[in-house]
């Protein structure tokens, strides 16, 4: 089917009403008709669509066939659902039903991403039902999962439009081990853990001889030369177990992000990268202890919520 997609015009601005009613999520089974007083009572639902063209961070994009406009995105930093701070637009996608599964919905999301980043966003978000399949979609244009969002029931993505200007990402390197150090100084003192010793000896040991001999690995993230997040695996052996038959489990820790630099999805980067090391080194598990705000993160990724972890302290 051949479409074009173009930048709004202002006397299309109205149906972006109708376009935000037909991307409301009807969970399978659901029967009946949702109202459409839903997208004008929520105030989080009008604020994606009311006054539309009054803000500069105001943008969109249709999908026009046969000279009719058939789908729409949209940005805006009004506090709809999806909104992170003021810097950063959310994104609203929307096409009529007919039309979804041909491509529309990617070209949509790429062209005005295209535009953000040429007009030099750093990131943009969105909301999602965790149970939406349009996650994929969001996902195939580099949307990231960093939480949940307004509530349990929904993922907050955000999408770096950035990277290639700041960020890098690489193995950690001896000549990390004193940042690492700090990074895991500051990550416990935030978790609310007492500073009694002086830990910065033994860790300095442990990333030492642990990065040398190959049992410890670390994906780190750099901005401006500066380490702004960790993550780590140590591989460890037990006997094998129904659960586990390799016997090789690796212990996620050190995952730890800069205040600044967070909801940007860059620790769910680091921690599918660690986890894709374990299982090339024939983990048969991954385990975490895990804070009660990174689990949202850690479920994302597959893991799940085991209340048998317990720890004898000697």
């Amino acid at each position: 089917m051949e479409y074009e997609i173009r930048d709004i015009r202002q006397d299309e601005w109205p149906l972006l009403e109708d376009f935000l009613y037909g991307a409301i999520y009807v969970p399978e089974g659901f029967e009946g008709e949702v109202p459409r007083s839903v997208i004008y009572d929520d105030p989080k639902c009008r604020a994606a669509f009311e006054r539309f063209g009054s803000l500069p961070d105001d943008r969109a994009v249709v999908a026009v066939v046969d000279g009719e406009v058939v789908g729409a995105c949209w940005v805006r930093t009004t506090d709809e659902y999806g909104h992170i701070d003021d810097e950063t637009p959310s994104l609203s996608i929307s096409l009529y039903e007919q039309y979804r599964g041909q491509g529309m919905g990617t070209a949509l999301m790429s062209a005005l991403l295209g535009e953000l980043r040429e007009a030099g966003y750093a990131r943009a978000s969105l909301s999602v039902q965790k149970e939406n399949p349009a996650l994929r979609l969001y996902e195939r244009t580099g949307f990231r999962i960093v939480g949940d969002g307004f509530d349990e029931t929904e993922w907050l993505m955000v999408c770096r439009l950035d990277r290639a200007t700041g960020l890098e990402v690489r193995w950690a390197e001896p000549a990390d081990v004193p940042a690492l150090v700090e990074m895991r100084i500051a990550q416990l003192l935030e978790e609310g853990a007492r500073e009694s010793a002086d830990l910065r000896p033994a860790l300095s040991d442990h990333y030492t001889r642990h990065l040398a001999d190959g049992t410890f690995a670390s994906w780190v993230a750099f901005a401006g030369g500066r380490m702004v997040a960790t993550s780590g695996i140590s591989v460890v052996e037990k006997p094998p177990y129904y659960s586990c038959p390799t016997g090789r489990i690796g212990l996620v820790s050190g995952m730890y992000t800069l205040p600044a630099w967070r909801r940007q999805g860059i620790a769910r980067d680091l921690l599918c990268r660690v986890v894709g090391e374990a299982r090339s080194r024939g983990c048969g598990a991954v385990q975490i202890t895990a804070s009660d705000a990174g689990v949202p993160l850690y479920q994302s990724v597959g893991f799940v919520h085991n209340d048998n972890f317990l720890q004898l302290s000697l």
